[in-house]
């Protein structure tokens, strides 16, 4: 009995220093130049997309950078990163629930509308379950960690939902990679010919500055579903 006791201390223990490293940057990390973009207690760092204002829709609990959602279409709110960057990775974990829609952006610059007409987007999404706007399901190509709107990913690497998952991009001149749980589902570069091919026979055509502006904010999206963060890490490169 005094062992399984130890054991399971030990467990216990283990279990809070994992809860306790969220937020967090290892010794390595630090070393490798990794910097936090969330401090898991407060949004200090973001602010809503085009000055709105964001207390109503997101908030911080138990170290989790949470959007609510239920927010009527029209009235969503952006939020982006103060910082910018250029050729960088970003890291991050997050998890949604049932029909949920979001996306994490990157390279956006304020003045249009909405942070996507800049940024290209890291689709997160209920593959199965969510619906658009005329109640059916979306195709492959805007699926999770897809090449967003474009390419499939080139595997469904999505946890349950409810469940955490983990994401990351790297981006180096106009060479782009998105990774999730380890395996990488899109590598694309933009502005070549194929790219260019591909941009005009999507809805991106008409948004004259797409994936135009070079450094820029991260921004996450609310899409009117509830969405969950944790752990976004940004390594400039």
């Amino acid at each position: 009995m005094k062992k399984f006791a130890a054991l399971a201390t030990a467990c216990s223990l283990l279990l809070v220093g994992c809860s306790e490293s969220d937020n967090t940057l290892s010794q390595s990390e630090t070393s490798e130049g990794w910097e936090l973009l969330f401090d898991g207690e407060t949004l200090s760092g973001w602010t809503g997309y085009m000055g709105a204002p964001i207390e109503d829709a997101w908030s911080v609990k138990d170290g989790v950078l949470s959007l609510k959602g239920g927010s009527p279409k029209g009235s969503y709110v952006n939020i982006r990163t103060e910082t910018e960057a250029d050729d960088f990775e970003l890291k991050w974990d997050w998890k949604i629930e049932p029909g949920s829609n979001s996306g994490l952006m990157f390279h956006v610059k304020e003045g249009p509308k909405m942070p996507y007409l800049t940024g290209p987007e890291y689709q997160i999404l209920d593959n199965e379950g969510f619906r658009g706007g005329k109640g059916e399901p979306v195709t492959k190509v805007e699926y999770t960690a897809s090449h967003y709107a474009i390419e499939e990913a080139f595997e469904d690497m999505t946890n349950p939902i409810g469940e955490w998952n983990s994401s990351r991009i790297k981006v180096v001149g106009n060479h782009v990679q998105f990774f999730l749980n380890g395996t990488l589902t899109a590598d694309y570069t933009m502005h070549s010919e194929k790219w260019n091919k591909q941009i005009a026979n999507a809805k991106f055509s008409k948004w004259k500055l797409f994936a135009t502006t070079g450094e820029g904010h991260i921004a996450l999206q609310d899409h009117g579903q509830a969405a969950y963060f944790k752990n976004i890490k940004l390594k400039r490169l």
